[in-house]
């Protein structure tokens, strides 16, 4: 009995870990700024009801548009350099907030992260009537996570491609990143801290190596050499698990900053089929 018992009080110790890993992951803000771009305010339902927010800015003839995936923190508001590096090459722009960020109602997590993503991706196609192989996905940064999750799960609808900035394995490596500031997966302690970090993170893995594995649409993987949240390395791993994904890295570039890719990313979208 006293075995039962203690092992019920370690279940219930991790279980409340793990759920306080979503408020180490999240770092959602509500305050928004308005943006100087003019954007329509866009709004669809999450699979339980609560409203998802976004902004659109339709995309000039001929371009295909943009479906931009943030984030750990903030809010759309805080993305609009992103717009301001790709709506000027013709692009559309699709930002949203996932569920606790920003207008967006709910609580964070990956399980509502991933659902929101592909509600995103459907509202686009089914509001906007914008054809699949007019939609270009694009992640950043924990966006990553959702940007392949619905390039995996929604595999059937031939989008025109996916770029991935500054994407990484999972969040325990990253977690061991931002407390090392190293991705030295050969370290025995690296490899130690992860395995300790997984199961406070279990409901908020992001494991993205396995949605990577299985992508059929094209792929660009950006990553920068001056990365300070990203190491390139973890980058250029993610990316090795995807055989035929392109790849661009920068000299320098903030990460954060979306002019650095920009050039390399409207190269590789025009010279695709």
């Amino acid at each position: 009995m006293i075995w039962v018992t203690l092992l019920a009080v370690l279940a219930g110790i991790w279980y409340g870990l793990s759920l306080l890993g979503a408020h180490i992951v999240f770092r959602p803000q509500k305050k928004r700024w308005p943006l100087k771009l003019p954007f329509e305010n866009a709004a669809f339902d999450a699979p339980d009801g609560k409203k998802i927010t976004g902004v659109y800015l339709p995309a000039k003839p001929a371009h295909p548009t943009m479906l931009f995936f943030h984030g750990r923190g903030g809010n759309v508001s805080h993305f609009e350099k992103f717009a301001e590096a790709y709506a000027p090459l013709g692009y559309g722009i699709f930002m949203f907030d996932y569920r606790g960020f920003g207008l967006s109602r709910g609580n964070p997590s990956q399980k509502n992260v991933f659902e929101d993503a592909l509600a995103a991706a459907r509202y686009l196609m089914s509001v906007k009537k914008i054809r699949p192989q007019d939609i270009v996905l694009y992640g950043h940064s924990l966006g990553n996570g959702p940007a392949l999750h619905v390039a995996h799960t929604l595999d059937k609808f031939p989008f025109k491609a996916l770029i991935l900035q500054s994407p990484f394995l999972s969040t325990p490596d990253m977690a061991v990143c931002l407390w090392t500031h190293a991705y030295d997966p050969a370290s025995w302690f690296y490899r130690a801290s992860a395995a300790f970090v997984t199961p406070f993170l279990y409901f908020n893995r992001f494991e993205n190596t396995a949605p990577a594995q299985r992508l059929k649409l094209p792929v660009l993987a950006c990553m920068s050499r001056t990365d300070a949240t990203i190491p390139w390395r973890m980058s250029a791993r993610l990316a090795d698990y995807i055989p035929h994904a392109k790849r661009f890295l920068a000299p320098s570039g903030g990460h954060d900053e979306f002019a650095w890719p920009a050039q390399a990313v409207d190269k590789f979208i025009k010279n695709l089929p």
